[in-house]
């Protein structure tokens, strides 16, 4: 089943249940529109609220979709990091079911620290996703996670990385903190992968 209008006299887009969109047309034919969303286009998550305890740090998110196609699942591994490059923990969360414009609540926990001991949270994964032409099947690694946008926030650093990307380096950090001390290591962070996320993905 198709949602448009009865009477289509010329080529006409339209979204079908499953949330793909299709290119009806005039000789009654129609084909899937292939996923090529402008550059603009993403999933964004985000970070509502950090709750923190002796032994646990709690983690609110919010993913919108932005994208011009359904997001019928999506599963993404969040990692805690301490002591600059230690990864204590990793758990991981979905999203499912968000037609686009719509989104989507979910809270991640680490156990064991409370959220001050995390120097920052990676996200990662996200193979094997259900959005548009990308499905279960898709062979292709960190597909997925380019469609993704991770806000910076000011509660904590949080950002993407796939498995072959690196950090910025510990030198980087000592000259950026020579330039302005003003500004600390999860600030620079936060900025500096805030200005990546929004201009080159190349990183992703």
């Amino acid at each position: 089943m198709i949602f448009t209008s009865p009477s289509v006299m010329a080529d006409t887009e339209a979204v079908a249940v499953n949330g793909k969109r299709v290119l009806l047309k005039d000789d009654h034919s129609w084909e899937y529109i292939k996923n090529t969303p402008p550059d603009n286009r993403y999933a964004r998550l985000s970070v509502e609220f950090t709750e923190s305890g002796a032994a646990y740090c709690r983690v609110g998110l919010r993913l919108k979709n932005d994208l011009a196609d359904k997001i019928t699942s999506i599963i993404f591994m969040f990692s805690a990091y301490v002591d600059e490059e230690v990864r204590y923990e990793t758990v991981t969360k979905g999203f499912q079911h968000l037609k686009p414009t719509n989104d989507r609540f979910n809270e991640i926990t680490f156990s064991g620290l409370p959220c001050d001991d995390i120097d920052y949270i990676r996200v990662h994964g996200a193979d094997r996703c259900e959005v548009g032409e990308l499905n279960k099947f898709t062979s292709a690694k960190g597909q997925c996670l380019k469609l993704v946008q991770v806000h910076a926030s000011d509660k904590i650093v949080i950002f993407k990385r796939y498995e072959n990307d690196v950090l910025p380096t510990q030198n980087a950090k000592l000259e950026e903190e020579s330039v302005n001390t003003d500004e600390s290591v999860e600030e620079r962070w936060a900025r500096e992968l805030e200005q990546k996320e929004s201009g080159l993905d190349e990183f992703e």
